[in-house]
């Protein structure tokens, strides 16, 4: 689902330097003349504008870049100092994702990304009765101008199956830049929860907000900011900067089993069914769910969505010897993962 220019997300882009513990931090983007789409140029036909952050220990300053996608997402990673303190306040009339409980299909929620100023990502993933190799099935999505989805904008049908491991990724298009949609999946008379999502804004834009986030280990503790995010009414999307999941095997990188947080497989991800099943994992953390359901995630992978200081030929977290397999197949199988369960 790769429709920016000039973006090549099929390449592993390690952001060297960065905390190695969850955080985030609040940023206010001021974009260029002629809005999100001119952020989208080439770096040699931006005009100067400034990415401003505030953390707890940080005062105003100001950042002269490029903002490409992946230069905004650098600077934001530079500039994430600290965690801050997100204020609670009521997110209009949404209630809290439960799909996890009971017998939904739709136990990893709904998610959105990759906003642009016409279209976005919605995704989901549906948990079937009996799986099966060759079932096939069919979801309903649809889009709306309201919390309850009675007035709808787009709509349409989607199949989906064990090889993408059941997870939907629909390219609604369409939509009106700078503006707050909702959605949802249904199957077989089941609804998935209803998600909020918001598009780019249109040229003429000045400000924009998002809450950065890196280096979310499963084990190592609760996602605490993700639910502060989720009380936030004033944020634009999400940007998460990577090591969204940890490859590491049980006891090696966190305490899961003193806070009962064990990511399945609980050995370390190697093969494809290792991290869907981690990606699975991590997506019944009511808290990032309730993240993904409220808010558009713009993301890159760093290294540890393969494994631990991954580069071109190999990893320091790879070895062969003690049947960690090829390390190509375990990389595609990776990205594959990634592709699959991340709304991009």
């Amino acid at each position: 689902m790769d429709r920016r220019p000039g973006v090549q997300r099929d390449e592993a882009v390690p952001l060297r330097g960065l905390p190695r513990s969850s955080g985030a931090a609040q940023l206010r983007l001021r974009v260029p003349p002629g809005g999100a789409e001119a952020a989208r140029r080439p770096r040699d036909e931006h005009r100067d504008h400034e990415v401003i952050s505030t953390t707890k220990v940080a005062s105003w300053f100001d950042l002269r870049v490029s903002l490409t996608r992946r230069q905004f997402i650098w600077t934001a990673a530079a500039a994430s100092l600290s965690l801050p303190g997100l204020a609670p306040s009521e997110v209009e009339g949404q209630e809290r994702n439960e799909a996890s409980r009971g017998g939904s299909p739709f136990q990893h929620g709904v998610a959105s990304g990759d906003p642009l100023g016409d279209r976005i990502i919605l995704w989901t993933r549906v948990t079937p009765r009996e799986p099966s190799v060759n079932q096939s099935l069919t979801l309903r999505w649809r889009v709306g101008t309201d919390p309850q989805l009675q007035r709808t904008v787009s709509s349409g049908t989607v199949e989906t199956g064990a090889a993408r491991d059941y997870t939907v990724k629909v390219d609604a298009g369409g939509l009106m830049p700078g503006a707050t949609y909702y959605y949802a999946f249904d199957i077989d008379g089941a609804q998935s929860p209803i998600g909020r999502t918001k598009t780019f804004p249109a040229s003429g834009a000045t400000r924009m907000r998002f809450a950065l986030v890196s280096c979310s280990n499963y084990p190592a503790g609760f996602f605490n900011v993700y639910a502060s995010m989720a009380k936030r009414p004033d944020l634009d999307a999400i940007v998460h900067v990577g090591d969204y999941i940890y490859e590491f095997g049980e006891g090696e990188y966190g305490a899961g089993l003193e806070i009962n947080r064990v990511p399945e497989p609980p050995r370390e991800a190697v093969a494809l069914s290792d991290y869907r099943l981690r990606y699975a994992t991590y997506r019944t953390d009511p808290d990032l769910q309730e993240a993904h359901r409220l808010f558009p995630f713009i993301a890159v992978w760093d290294d540890h969505e393969i494994c631990n200081d991954a580069w071109a030929g190999g990893a320091i977290n790879h070895n062969p010897e003690k049947g960690e397999g090829d390390w190509a197949t375990r990389k595609a199988a990776a990205y594959r993962a990634y592709r699959e369960w991340m709304p991009r």
